[in-house]
């Protein structure tokens, strides 16, 4: 059939027209009929394809706009994978919105294409799921309410026959870009090129590789995926509790800490070359399992650190038990009634227990020291007592919470005679030895692990330490160790940045002649002149309590110096205390210019500074080899002479003691100290053990402590009228000299 109409007039029939509506296509004006195109249905448009349309020889038949191949979907139709209800045939046509212009230029947007995908054909992954269901075996537990709030959703029971799904082709989003760029060599922009490929070079296989870099570990957010299936059921919940200690914990940062992967590290002989990559050696570090170094035999077993711990533990929880009672009065968890009728005045005190073992049985006890940040434990030197014996040194380290063992043991070759806990670091232990030397232990090693050691070309002594001190430097903010030994040498041993624990010297203490300030002496013998310089020895030292720079020595010939860290080779005051060695010094708690000193003269003596004359004086039966004020009561001073401990009260007497208490056995107490709380009370001797008393029966501590204290002093000075004086007079400068500054 030949059609002679224009080709123009029957394109523009065929082109010029749109229709909005789902159930309906586009109709062909006939040219020879002349009547205007009306809407007709799709099965009379289908039949219009069986016509062609010639002009002058040349088929001009348009093309369907629509491919009979695919069904044709509405744009808006959303994803009906999830849509139960069944669609009409007409809902599935095609809405035309888009204008004019764009259907004529052959444009239209995205192709949307239609199919029908049936759910047995559907393979799911179930491995893709972020939550497991729980069974719900367990009835105990109950049910764990919802996390977040969601609608109540039916659990789906069947799927549909068949699923309409609508695929739609995206717009191409560019995630990353990296074009090639070339740059002109000698351009400005080949040079900027250039520098940063030779920047690059530097940082990746030069030496700009060894920079300093730093690793941290961080929490990131956990990312929750989702996929269809558990949106389909959600998953059961239900309540469990989990209990993970602080061993537990420590186990296993500990098992991680001991694995170490499996590393590459650059060759050191080739590390700060700027070699190829290629030709850098490599090595690589072993890898450290615990399985393989963990000991088989119990012999192993028993000697790491982690046993021994473990033991540690068990000792104090069986100790625990055994010295309840006496635990409960050690700590104050029994009291006294204030108000009760009974109360005598009688000084009592009772044994709680004794540190003693048997590597330290009739060895004696020559120095203590207590951890200033854990007062529980006590550091012990065993050593000589007698210049004739002969023994070995041992340091234990005891536990008030376990009097039966000693936590940590050193032996040494050497007598050791004096030992001091560092206050900065709690965990070092100072020590000083018969020959000379001083060393640093670090207590949290049961085998003897030395942080310090002295050396012989700086620490020229060769003469027993008989004291080790601890003290903060307040320019530096660094403690150093202050050290007194039987030559006469104070000397300070510190650690700097190009040398390891140096000794500097700070004091050496020479023999006084001439009338001395302090006690009478009968006058000596006439001497002759000998071509010998004689320096005594520094039995015993303590810091000043207000005035950080200066310390107070007594020596061997009875004599007290008054020195300061600021001036070398010189004290800035002397006076005799004793007319044997000074045994012991020690200042009161509430009056801190009173000083209490003993010596080998059989005598206790009080004086106060600014007075050059003794205050008071306590005779004993034997040499008094130490004392200790009371913390919480001013006026009691205890005493260890010969086998005897006595209990001083100033405000009742002291022409003799308030209470003694002998020990048997041929034995010599060497130590005493009360207990920060006031109530206990440590006591040494020379068999090796370590009494822990308490002090009961005592008078009720006053108010005002120092009030008490200074009528006790007025008291003993009542026959003294010019110390009287003396003493009011420098009490009136102190209070002045206080509200001056």
């Amino acid at each position: 059939m030949v059609i002679t109409e224009s080709a123009t007039s029957l394109r523009r029939a065929v082109c010029g027209s749109v229709s909005s509506s789902s159930e309906y296509v586009l109709g062909v004006e006939p040219a020879i009929s002349g009547k205007s195109v009306k809407l007709a249905p799709s099965v009379v448009t289908n039949k219009r394809l069986l016509y062609k349309v010639i002009f002058k020889g040349v088929d001009c038949t348009p093309d369907d706009i629509t491919d009979p191949a695919y069904a044709i979907l509405d744009e808006k139709l959303t994803n009906t994978a999830f849509d139960g209800k069944s669609r009409s045939r007409s809902e599935a046509a095609i809405k035309f919105t888009r204008s004019k212009s764009l259907i004529a230029m052959g444009g239209g947007g995205p192709k949307v294409i239609a199919t029908t995908i049936n759910l047995d054909d559907i393979e799911i992954d179930h491995t893709l799921n972020t939550e497991e269901g729980i069974d719900t075996d367990d009835g105990q537990l109950s049910l764990a309410p919802s996390a977040f709030y969601l609608p109540k959703m039916n659990p789906i029971t069947s799927y549909p026959p068949e699923m309409l799904v609508t695929l739609k082709e995206t717009e191409t989003v560019f995630l990353i870009s990296l074009p090639s760029l070339s740059c002109d060599k000698g351009s400005a922009e080949g040079q900027i090129v250039e520098a940063d490929n030779t920047f690059y070079e530097f940082i990746t296989v030069g030496k700009g590789k060894n920079r300093k870099m730093v690793n941290q570990e961080t929490q990131t957010n956990a990312k929750m995926t989702l996929t269809r299936h558990t949106i389909a059921t959600r998953p059961e919940k239900k309540n469990a509790m989990s209990f993970a200690s602080m061993w537990d914990m420590h186990d296993t940062y500990a098992h991680l800490k001991m694995i170490q992967d499996q590393e590459e590290e650059d060759d050191e002989m080739v590390m700060y070359q700027s070699a190829a990559p290629y030709m850098l050696r490599k090595k690589r570090r072993k890898l450290l399992h615990p399985e393989k170094t963990r000991p088989k035999t119990f012999e192993a077993i028993g000697a790491t650190p982690q046993y021994l711990d473990a033991v540690l533990l068990t000792e104090r929880v069986l100790a625990s038990l055994e010295f309840t009672a006496a635990q409960k009065m050690f700590r104050g968890l029994v009291t006294v009634d204030p108000l009760s009728l009974d109360l005598v005045y009688i000084y009592t005190l009772t044994n709680l227990w004794t540190f003693e073992c048997e590597e330290t049985l009739n060895k004696p006890i020559i120095d203590i020291s207590f951890n200033a940040v854990c007062p529980n434990i006590c550091a012990i030197a065993h050593g000589k007592f007698g210049y004739a014996d002969v023994c070995k040194g041992i340091v234990c380290v005891w536990c008030t919470k376990n009097p039966r063992k000693p936590e940590r043991l050193y032996n040494f070759e050497v007598p050791v005679t004096s030992v001091g806990f560092s206050e900065k670091h709690p965990n070092w232990l100072a020590c000083g030895f018969f020959d000379g030397d001083v060393i640093i232990l670090d207590i949290t090693s049961y085998t003897p692990k030395i942080i310090a050691k002295s050396k012989r070309d700086t620490n020229p002594c060769f003469e027993p330490i008989w004291i080790v001190t601890w003290r903060i430097s307040p320019e530096r903010d660094s403690e150093y160790v202050m050290v007194a030994c039987q030559d006469g040498r104070i000397r300070r041993l510190q650690s700097t940045k190009t040398h390891e624990f140096i000794s500097t010297p700070m004091m050496r203490v020479s023999a006084v002649e001439g009338k001395l300030k302090g006690l009478e002496t009968t006058k000596p013998c006439p001497k002759h002149d000998v071509p010998i310089t004689r320096y005594p020895a520094v039995l015993c030292m303590i810091w000043h309590p207000t005035i950080d720079h200066c310390y107070l020595v007594g020596t061997d010939e009875g004599c007290i110096h008054r020195c300061s860290t600021h001036y070398l080779n010189q004290h800035i005051d002397v006076y005799r205390a004793h007319a044997g060695p000074v045994t012991d010094l020690c200042n009161s708690p509430f009056m801190n210019y009173l000083l209490a000193s003993c010596g080998a003269d059989n005598a206790i003596r009080l004086w106060i500074e600014g007075m050059d004359d003794v205050v008071m004086t306590l005779v004993c039966q034997s040499a008094v080899n130490g004392i200790s004020f009371c913390p919480n009561n001013s006026t009691i001073l205890l005493s260890t002479s010969g086998n005897t401990l006595s209990v001083w009260d100033l405000r009742r007497k002291i022409h003799m003691p308030c209470a003694e208490y002998q020990f048997p056995g041929n034995v010599t107490l060497t130590y005493i100290r009360f207990e920060k709380s006031g109530h206990n009370v440590y006591v040494g001797d020379t068999q090796g053990r370590l009494h822990t008393l308490y002090l009961s029966d005592t008078p009720i501590a006053p108010y005002n402590q120092k009030k008490l204290l200074d009528e006790a002093i007025r008291k003993a000075l009542c026959t003294r009228p010019s110390m009287l004086k003396q003493l009011d007079k420098l009490l009136r400068f102190n209070a002045r000299k206080v509200r001056g500054s």
